[in-house]
């Protein structure tokens, strides 16, 4: 175990081999200095060691006004996105009387999860979400995955809640987050967590 000091006072840092079950253990974190085409978790990190994971996006932003954002999900590492995907999310608009509503998204060319709606790329704002996918190894049953999303879209903020069904018998091993059009923007960051004792 590793020292760190909290004020003056030093800590042992738990190793993932002694956290408890249920922790969250960092696996890889990405922070654009550049803009770039996508941010991915490759089989380096999605692996058997966890079956569920937690990806948590921050002051993400498209760099093309009004652009989608998705994750992909790939089962030979990114070689391919042949994953068919049913999706569908709540919208609730932050500040206004605007309607509240739901999209629904059916994928069979590889785009997998649409989180969100038209994303506007003003500066400073963007948006932010976590995303939880559950069961990525097991090799009987479909994946699911559920997410909240917050952002401002091309004229207001809103919160999208949602969820989808990957239709796949096959490990997923593959995390792929990019906008349905243009860059992900310089600035944005995400991290993906595995959680501890998930293969139960």
């Amino acid at each position: 175990m590793a020292i760190s000091k909290i004020g003056a006072n030093a800590v042992e840092t738990l190793t993932a081999d002694n956290m408890p079950n249920g922790s969250w253990i960092l696996l890889h974190s990405i922070s654009l200095g550049v803009a770039a085409s996508e941010m991915a978790f490759n089989s380096t990190y999605v692996t058997s060691t966890y079956d569920d994971y937690v990806m948590i996006g921050k002051s993400v932003i498209p760099a093309t006004d009004g652009a989608e954002p998705h994750i992909r999900v790939s089962t030979d590492n990114g070689s391919s996105f042949g994953v068919n995907v049913d999706n569908g999310r709540h919208y609730t608009p932050l500040h206004t009387n605007t309607s509240t509503g739901a999209e629904i998204n059916r994928f069979t060319d590889g785009w997998s999860i649409q989180m969100a709606t038209d994303l506007g790329n003003d500066a400073s704002e963007g948006c932010s979400f976590t995303a939880n996918f559950f069961g990525l190894n097991n090799t009987s049953f479909n994946k699911y995955m559920f997410y909240q999303i917050c952002g401002k879209h091309q004229s207001l903020e809103y919160k999208w809640d949602g969820g989808a069904n990957m239709e796949t018998t096959s490990a997923i091993n593959y995390l792929e987050f990019k906008f349905s059009t243009g860059n992900v923007a310089a600035g944005s960051r995400i991290a993906l967590y595995g959680i501890k004792g998930s293969n139960h």
